[in-house]
């Protein structure tokens, strides 16, 4: 969800257009620094960051370079609640930095190093180990 008021949600509605980048631990503070300032505050907020904005070659809307993985998506909706709206969008393409593939070209989860935030203890993690494999863990579960 995001808040209408913050000037991405507004640069959403009017590009029909937004990128997703999943931030790494290497660029945590930055990526950090991007949610408790606003562009509506800080107009040169990406240049106090040391990110570089590209305009994407796929939709009208930025893409972070430093960031090791990101998807470029057209608006597809809006759910309104209250203040808040969500936005669903189509992916388009999805670039991501070779040294997160592996050897088939598929993004490596351990490899990523992407940052999850922990909205209970406000934290940052890192997703590093197999715990299981999807679709297959509760087979057996499906036959009681």
């Amino acid at each position: 969800f995001l808040d209408e008021g913050h000037k991405t949600a507004q640069n959403i509605l009017k590009t029909k257009a937004f990128t997703v980048a999943i931030a790494d631990q290497a660029h945590m503070a930055a990526a950090d620094y991007f949610g408790i300032v606003s562009g509506h505050k800080v107009p040169d907020k990406f240049v106090r960051s040391g990110f570089t904005a590209v305009k994407s070659s796929h939709v009208n809307a930025p893409v972070i370079e430093e960031f090791p993985l990101v998807m470029e998506c057209e608006l597809a909706d809006v759910l309104k609640k209250g203040s808040f709206f969500c936005v669903v969008g189509q992916i388009v393409n999805t670039a991501a930095e070779e040294r997160v593939l592996d050897a088939e070209g598929k993004v490596d989860v351990m490899k990523l190093n992407a940052l999850v935030y922990d909205t209970f203890r406000h934290g940052y993690y890192v997703c590093s180990e197999k715990v299981g494999q999807a679709f297959k863990e509760g087979a057996a579960l499906k036959d009681n």
